[in-house]
């Protein structure tokens, strides 16, 4: 039976291995893979390097909701393009373009990385998340949540079952 799987992206190297268990999944199975931002990040090449540790103009700006729309494209369009070689992952094992889906889970109000990522699993009627053991690990945080937090989140919905790989 055909899965619909949400892979939260998390910036760290151990999200490779959430993207080949969602890929193995849906190769076999079939379904839908999404990969969930909770975040627009501006690109690198935005920032003006000042380096001083705190956070800058474009930053607050940002988290406030206060940018341009064209920026804000630009800015969407730079994170999916960066998932390239998670692309080619899911191409090797048979998941085609036609099985892949984004979404930016970072509207909602400022709740954190866990609720937007839970919010969207139960709203999306997903049946899985997947997560990286990794991530657990190494204690990556996204958008201030832990993954504890975001297992913790996914399973206090019930109905979506919680993959960690």
């Amino acid at each position: 039976m055909a899965k619909k799987i949400l892979v939260p992206v998390f910036p760290s190297e151990w999200f490779y291995d959430a993207v080949v268990r969602a890929a193995d999944i849906v190769g076999t199975e079939g379904g839908l893979i999404t990969f969930a931002f909770c975040r627009v990040r501006p690109p690198d090449d935005v920032y003006s390097g000042d380096g001083d540790g705190r956070p800058g103009e474009l930053d607050v700006s940002t988290n406030a909701g206060d940018f341009d729309g064209k920026d804000l494209e630009m800015w969407r369009e730079k994170q999916i393009a960066a998932l390239e070689e998670a692309r080619q992952l899911l191409y090797q094992r048979g998941v085609s373009d036609a099985h892949i889906n984004y979404i930016f889970a970072d509207e909602a109000e400022h709740e954190g990385g866990a609720q937007a990522i839970a919010d969207e699993a139960a709203a999306g009627a997903y049946d899985m998340v997947v997560l990286s053991h990794g991530y657990f690990d190494d204690e990556v945080l996204e958008e201030e949540s832990t993954p504890q937090e975001v297992a913790a989140a996914v399973q206090a919905i019930g109905e979506v079952s919680l993959v960690v790989c």
